[in-house]
């Protein structure tokens, strides 16, 4: 293992995007990572061109976000509840004070039209509208969102594989094409990208909590992808960062994520690396052979925090809309106590109830 992987704590699973290209069997690795035991998280190390890709999109969410606010506000898209465009201070995940602090720009990083059928598109708008792209104004995100975003796609469908390999093993007969999470990802036309911005906290000495800058939730999606966070120092108002791509200032700061036993770990993505997370639709239909997990970003602390932002993308990979969430015959009902999930739902069906938690209409 190299000594950037080895950065990876607290026993994160790496894999070897080699081995996934030549198909070899990780199911051991799969099931240490998703399975009951495991934190709902892997790094693929060894990417082609991924280093690039990041570098080429994650500065324009520092340039973006330091245009002015009448121009961010043309691509604010309150019809779709801001699942596509710009989005600020909509977010109530963890309700409080730093909620303003991260802002962030939505697409569909495959589809600029993901859905045709007009009925469907008026019933999901959150998933099947056409993409918001900010050309006039900001030429460069689309071409660098859409690389790296379907860069990420490629990536998770062979992790994806790799998960229906190790969920077939176990289930045997009881699988169900509901389960088959490469088949899934592969047909979906409702993935959503998300590039992340979060903004320097220049005065607030509050104590940081584990969820000062992202609150604790699961993707209710089926798998995560998950791009190294970028940080950036800047002087208030300024359109260019001085210094990009600098080491995190406040070593307590980052990604977490909780295990089934509460046991709070920070995970560290190395720069030539991708995370991925299991969902919690990718729970529902294997009946609890792959498993989420709760995770939250820890902001920086005062005075380290001044003129520090972060920058980072994650990609949601996960059924379309009208895709129902069976889970197998047998399922014990302790394993769909997820989200906002209730049996009969259609992915929709659960993509709606779980907005409605996390996003005030109104803001």
């Amino acid at each position: 293992m190299s000594s950037d992987v080895a950065g990876a704590k607290d026993g994160v699973v790496v894999l070897d995007y080699a081995k996934l290209v030549d198909g070899a069997d990780l199911s051991a690795d799969i099931e240490r990572a998703y399975g009951y035991d495991g934190i709902g998280l892997l790094v693929v190390r060894g990417i082609p061109g991924l280093v690039e890709l990041r570098q080429g999109l994650l500065p324009l969410g520092f340039r973006f976000a330091a245009l002015p606010n009448e121009v961010k506000d043309r691509y604010v898209h309150a019809r779709s509840s801001y699942s596509f465009g710009w989005s600020h201070g909509k977010e109530v995940l963890k309700p409080g004070q730093f909620d303003e602090f991260k802002g962030s720009y939505y697409n569909n990083p495959q589809y600029d039209a993901p859905q045709v059928d007009a009925a469907l598109v008026e019933k999901y708008p959150e998933n099947y509208l056409p993409n918001v792209w900010p050309d006039a104004d900001f030429p460069a995100l689309r071409p660098a969102f859409q690389a790296l975003g379907r860069k990420m796609v490629e990536v998770g469908l062979l992790v994806a594989s790799q998960c229906d390999r190790y969920v077939k093993a176990r289930m045997g007969d009881r699988l169900s094409p509901d389960a088959q999470l490469e088949r899934t990802i592969r047909e979906s036309r409702a993935c959503k990208a998300r590039l992340l911005y979060y903004f320097a906290i220049n005065e607030d000495a509050t104590p940081r909590t584990r969820d000062s800058w992202c609150g604790w939730h699961s993707d209710h999606g089926s798998l995560t992808a998950l791009c190294p966070a970028m940080y950036f120092d800047a002087e208030l108002g300024a359109a260019e960062p001085a210094r990009q791509d600098i080491p995190v200032p406040d070593p307590e700061a980052g990604l977490y994520v909780r295990t089934r036993g509460g046991e709070e770990r920070k995970v560290v993505i190395p720069k030539d690396c991708l995370a991925f997370q299991i969902g919690e639709s990718a729970q529902i239909v294997t009946g609890g052979l792959l498993r989420s997990t709760p995770h939250a970003v820890q902001a920086l602390a005062h005075p380290a925090s001044r003129n520090i932002s972060r920058s980072t993308f994650a990609v949601f990979m996960q059924p379309d809309n009208e895709e129902h969430l069976r889970p197998p015959e047998g399922t014990n009902a302790e394993e769909l106590r997820v989200g906002a999930f209730k049996p009969g739902m259609t992915f929709g069906d659960f993509a709606r109830a779980t907005f409605a938690k996390f996003y005030n209409p109104y803001g």
